[in-house]
């Protein structure tokens, strides 16, 4: 049904954020934070959450590190809406462990990428309808 793979756990970064979701993912311009692959090599620079949890600290996503939520975080996500869902996701990630996360992301990318083709559209940051219900925040795209 779709020609990238969704069920990757690399694709859930350090951050929290489910990079599956991202066009550039999808569009084959990005393997994803973990993957250190395309485009994701130029928010290297802006982000330092993948140094200080991966590369420090040798864990695997900041819900791992006693000083979650950390102001790194907060830093990098400044708005409410983004902020709030990658402590929400990370909190899931703690709760329900990496596989289960993935799981339920996919069921959700999944569903936006059909809703993205019975629009005729490529991605929902190019949808007309946004903001959506499916969405609590807009999609996520490369900057």
């Amino acid at each position: 049904m779709f020609k990238f793979n969704l069920n990757n756990q690399d694709l859930i970064a350090p951050c929290g954020l489910y990079c599956g979701e991202c066009s550039a993912f999808q569009d084959g311009s990005c393997g994803g934070c973990i993957s250190r692959q395309g485009l994701c090599l130029k928010y290297t620079e802006i982000c330092k959450i993948y140094d200080c949890c991966v590369e420090e600290k040798g864990l695997r996503t900041c819900c791992e590190c006693g000083e979650f939520p950390c102001q790194k975080l907060k830093a990098f996500f400044d708005t409410p809406e983004w902020y709030n869902d990658v402590i929400g996701n990370l909190q899931k990630i703690k709760e329900k462990g990496l596989k289960k996360f993935l799981d339920e992301e996919v069921k959700r990318v999944e569903q936006l990428v059909s809703c993205a083709k019975r629009h005729k559209i490529v991605h929902c940051g190019k949808c007309r309808k946004w903001p959506c219900s499916k969405m609590k925040r807009e999609p996520l795209t490369p900057a």
